[in-house]
């Protein structure tokens, strides 16, 4: 009999970490099982083992969607039903929580419960620990990214509620080592942590036009860029201070800030006063192939983030073979090694990372080739997809056995 194993964040499809999670199960003996709300119409998944139960987005086709599955909640398991408005009356309704709300989401779980239920965003875990509570459903949080960096250190509610529900969890995946510390301030987890790095798909560069490098290695400026959304951890006005130093210093630099949201009034002005708006260019791009072609274009990305866990964008620039220079937050230090396979500055140091941008610029063909190397070879030993796949496949086995 096969397990079946929810993989959770609420929309489908969802972030590229959380879709190669997916894609990476996809060929093993599992039914990967996907709720949430689907957020484009024009995707499908090919591997019969991955089943979607996805809500509709129109309003009629919602309302009959809810219909439809409280229906078959309440007339085939009807005891499950009274036992889920009883949870409700007693635990949630003083919390002013929204019963059509809640059987909206929860209807189709309970209609197809899964063996496991692994959480992707730490926020929705007090949502869904009723499965635990009420049905024994083994419970499988991901630590990723602002829900366990910086969101419960600015809500002290949420942090009581991992204080409180953490130690009752069944087993946690660490997307990294800093990302696993920073999480057990809320309760002693290590012993049933295991870290896991996200996991790349070669398969994804086949779409790179290999020209285009070459064409852009014939011009004598050097392009640094940055992927990410104007988000005050991005910290991308540190990279425009360096970026201006070095134009101050002769130097010849672009710089392209990829983001597909407004930039902030901030970094605006701060690019106008400095006056080098013909040398930082803001894009927006509509598809992932898009964002790797300019990667693939530049000479070097720029991570400027003062918090991360493991940033996918540098991952995927150094599969493409693209250098890298980040700053030393989360756990960037798992991934680079300085001066080695990339290059580290300290975070919120525009001094460093000048520096850093520097050395990277007057490298010869030799030391360039060579960083590229190692930084693909990291990326094939430490995060492909098959690894992420294998790695998770264990949790599962060994949680189901507890």
């Amino acid at each position: 009999m096969r397990n079946k194993i929810a993989i959770y964040s609420g929309t489908v499809p969802s972030t590229i970490f959380i879709e190669t999670l997916i894609k990476s199960l996809s060929d093993k003996n599992l039914d990967i099982y996907l709720f949430g709300k689907r957020n484009t119409k024009a995707f499908n998944y090919l591997s019969p083992n991955i089943k979607v139960f996805d809500s509709p987005t129109g309003k009629f086709k919602r309302i009959f969607y809810f219909l439809e599955q409280v229906s078959r909640l309440a007339f085939f398991k009807p005891v499950t039903f009274f036992k889920l408005l009883f949870y409700f009356k007693n635990n949630l309704y003083h919390n002013n929580d929204n019963l059509i709300f809640w059987l909206d989401k929860i209807a189709p779980v309970i209609n197809n419960l899964p063996d496991i239920f692994h959480i992707q965003w730490a926020k929705s875990l007090r949502f869904w620990f009723f499965l635990r509570e009420l049905f024994d459903t083994k419970i499988i949080l991901s630590l990723r990214g602002a829900h366990i960096n910086y969101s419960p250190l600015a809500d002290n509610k949420l942090a009581k509620e991992y204080k409180t529900l953490f130690p009752n969890i069944d087993f946690f995946h660490a997307v990294s080592k800093s990302i696993m510390e920073e999480a057990s301030k809320y309760a002693d987890i290590e012993k049933k942590t295991k870290v896991i790095y996200s996991g790349f798909d070669f398969s994804k560069l086949k779409n790179l036009n290999l020209k285009e490098r070459n064409n852009k290695n014939k011009k004598k400026e050097f392009h640094f860029i940055s992927v990410g959304r104007f988000h005050w951890k991005k910290a991308f006005h540190l990279s425009i201070i360096a970026i201006n130093k070095l134009l101050n210093m002769g130097l010849n630099v672009t710089y392209t800030i990829i983001a597909n949201d407004k930039p902030s009034e901030e970094i605006l002005y701060q690019i106008r006063d400095l006056g080098i708006s013909k040398n930082i260019f803001l894009k927006k791009v509509s598809t992932q192939d898009q964002i790797y072609q300019e990667i693939y274009n530049s000479d070097c990305l720029i991570l400027p983030s003062v918090e991360e866990g493991i940033a996918n964008v540098v991952i995927e620039s150094m599969a493409i073979g693209t250098q890298v220079i980040s700053s030393d937050c989360g756990g960037m230090n798992e991934i680079i090694i300085d001066e080695y396979n990339g290059f580290l500055f300290r975070s919120r140091d525009s001094k460093d990372l000048v520096n850093k941008m520097k050395k990277i610029i007057f490298l010869d063909d030799i030391e360039k080739k060579l960083i590229i190397k190692k930084g693909k070879e990291t990326i094939e030993n430490k995060f492909s997809i098959n690894k992420l796949g294998n790695e998770m496949e264990k949790i599962y086995s060994n949680v189901l056995k507890t």
